[in-house]
């Protein structure tokens, strides 16, 4: 058995508590019926972290929450082995807290940031940070960035996610393009990042160390080396929701580089645990790393596009 580096990843990103409204088609204005209402432990670095776990992937959680909204987040991340001592504790704001409204394959979010609005790492950086990776996701970009320039030796991951959107200037994102190992982004963050750099979309991996661009069901593009190279995703009949894909889908991809496996075999496991975790819910997930290797093995020659 390949033998892991403790210190092998950060990952800094949202712990929500996620209000999830379930319904037939997300309407263009008006009202729409909700068919199933729910109200779950989420977030970029939530879902990542469930998923993980469970696998053995070895990583600490980076992320603020306020002790209001989330004590009972906090225990079971605890419960399930998830390292929290590096997640700042606010006892007087509340949240993250996203409200999630999904048809189960399309979804549009509302979000209080809470804790996560503001600079929250110095305190718990200060002292330096030695980490392989260092996986940059949602949160304050300023502070996040700064985390980036303080720790060149490490492998910097960034991958905004939506809040390239809304909380990111075209200065931000040129900075950490720079910094940055990989780069993550899914097709409709592709088209964002392009616009906010005044770029064609087919510029952007000349900007990049290295690329990759997540596609849904359409699968997955690595740009490296100055290549393209392209992954198709499993089908899934029936899945329980896509919400939690895309982490599952990173838990994947660092179970892969933890194994000391190449960023395209790393992506193809990342498929493989997607297309299981969204099966059921995230918190049901069970396989754990013998399973996922075996799904892996089966698999791994027909995700190639060729």
């Amino acid at each position: 058995m390949v033998q892991v580096q403790g210190n092998f990843l950060a990952f800094f990103g949202h712990l929500n508590i996620d209000v999830t409204m379930r319904v037939r088609q997300l309407p263009r204005s008006g009202s729409a019926d909700i068919i199933n209402f729910g109200e779950n432990f989420g977030g970029t670095a939530g879902n990542f972290a469930i998923i993980a776990s469970r696998l053995g992937v070895p990583f600490s959680l980076y992320s603020a929450v306020s002790l209001k909204t989330h004590d009972k987040y906090l225990e079971y991340l605890s419960k399930i082995g998830v390292d929290t001592s590096h997640i700042v504790i606010d006892s007087e704001d509340y949240g993250p807290v996203c409200y999630a409204v999904t048809s189960g394959k399309d979804q549009i979010y509302y979000i209080y940031q809470g804790p996560m609005g503001k600079p929250f790492s110095s305190g718990i950086t200060s002292g330096g940070m030695d980490y392989e990776y260092i996986h940059l996701g949602t949160g304050p970009p300023e502070d996040f960035l700064e985390v980036g320039r303080k720790n060149a030796s490490s492998k910097i991951v960034f991958d905004p996610g939506q809040e390239l959107n809304y909380r990111y200037s075209p200065d931000q994102l040129g900075d950490f393009l720079k910094i940055s190992f990989i780069s993550i982004f899914n097709e409709n963050e592709e088209q964002k990042a392009s616009q906010l750099l005044g770029i064609n979309v087919s510029d952007l991996p000349d900007l990049c160390k290295n690329l990759i661009i997540t596609r849904g069901s359409e699968g997955v593009d690595l740009y490296m080396d100055g290549d393209k190279r392209s992954f198709r995703s499993l089908k899934v009949e029936n899945p329980y929701d896509t919400l939690g894909a895309g982490d599952s889908f990173r838990a994947g991809l660092y179970l892969g580089l933890s194994r000391k496996m190449g960023l395209d075999e790393g992506i193809r496991l990342g498929i493989v645990v997607a297309a299981e975790a969204i099966k059921n819910p995230l918190t049901s997930f069970k396989l754990g790393y013998p399973e996922i290797m075996a799904i892996y093995r089966a698999e791994r020659e027909k995700l190639v596009i060729p």
